[in-house]
């Protein structure tokens, strides 16, 4: 620190820069300067040279720690309608722009998705896993055709109950021949993971491998192609809202935008806490419930709409996201 002070006092050109003296000039883009941010480009006066300043400019673009994203995530969790309204008539320095928190989501979504998304242990675990379940339900039948034929034997049958009951048998014994096979093709499979073929690699590693290739390109093009399910929504939405002059283009995409997001983030919370054991039946219900109330608010307080209004276009609203989902999940498909 006193090596410091004395060579801030011997040479104070070399050090860091305080702030800029009010009349001097605006290193960005040559203004006078008359107060602690340039009235012409925004930038402030004093120009932050540390280490410390890259990873708070980083945040900064990122997560607009500054008190956008606290701002807006509130907002759009319990008032989305409001927000969506707010936003579009001019309240705009407070809150993300839709579509900078849409990319944010879509690239949290897929961080979450590629690191939590995969369940279960290795394909030999899964091929053993299946074949035991398969042979549980194998001794299922065995009993009920044992069952069964008990009950053939009784001598006070009825023609119609003997029928039945033989037709109740056949069907078993059919089902029972069906999964019998099916646990031995698995069983055969989960063993053969031990055996590599001459490329070294297993039957099932093969199909394994195929299949993470697959849902890889898959992943990828949903995250590049993401914006895509806002040029399929926004047009889809308009027709809700067709005779509407009081609403534009602008007004569906701001909708439609931040809507997604919403739904992007309330799944890669629902991915988080399914794998660490959280996102029980009752949970992931309640999510689901969750997200339909949260469509009802949005469209509700965004196009300002009576309760009535807003419950006769939820389910056209519903089918308008489901139909979209499927033209994206085809894109993705046809891409990769």
């Amino acid at each position: 620190m006193t090596g410091g002070l004395w060579a801030a006092a011997v040479e104070p050109a070399h050090g860091p820069r305080a702030d800029m003296p009010h009349g001097s000039d605006c290193l960005n883009c040559g203004a006078a300067l008359t107060g602690s941010y340039c009235a012409n480009c925004g930038q402030p006066a004093h120009v932050h040279r540390t280490l410390g300043a890259i990873w708070h400019d980083l945040l900064h673009s990122v997560l607009h720690f500054d008190g956008k994203l606290w701002r807006t995530l509130p907002e759009l969790a319990l008032r989305p309608g409001q927000l969506t309204r707010r936003y579009i008539h001019g309240e705009r320095a407070k809150f993300v722009s839709p579509f900078a928190l849409f990319l944010f989501s879509a690239l949290l979504m897929y961080a979450v998705y590629s690191i939590f998304g995969h369940h279960g242990g290795s394909s030999q675990a899964k091929a053993q896993e299946s074949a035991q379940s398969l042979q549980k339900q194998v001794a299922k039948l065995d009993d009920r055709i044992a069952s069964t034929e008990a009950d053939l034997q009784q001598p006070d049958l009825s023609a119609s109950r003997r029928v039945t009951l033989q037709q109740r048998l056949t069907e078993a014994r059919d089902n029972r021949q069906e999964l019998a096979a099916a646990s031995a093709i698995a069983a055969d499979v989960g063993k053969s993971s031990a055996n590599a073929d001459p490329g070294g690699r297993s039957m099932l590693e093969q199909i394994e491998t195929n299949k993470e290739f697959v849902a890889y390109r898959l992943k990828a093009n949903a995250y590049k192609f993401s914006w895509a399910l806002i040029l399929i929504s926004t047009p889809m939405l308009w027709l809700l809202f067709a005779w509407r002059r009081d609403y534009g283009l602008y007004d569906h995409a701001t909708f439609v935008t931040y809507s997604i997001s919403f739904m992007s983030l309330l799944f890669s919370l629902w991915m988080i806490a399914s794998w660490i054991g959280l996102a029980t039946g009752v949970i992931t219900l309640a999510l689901m419930l969750y997200a339909l109330w949260h469509m009802y608010v949005d469209m509700r307080g965004a196009y300002q709409l009576s309760r009535t209004g807003a419950l006769l276009r939820l389910p056209l609203l519903y089918g308008i996201a489901a139909v979209s989902a499927g033209m994206f999940y085809a894109l993705v498909t046809a891409m990769s």
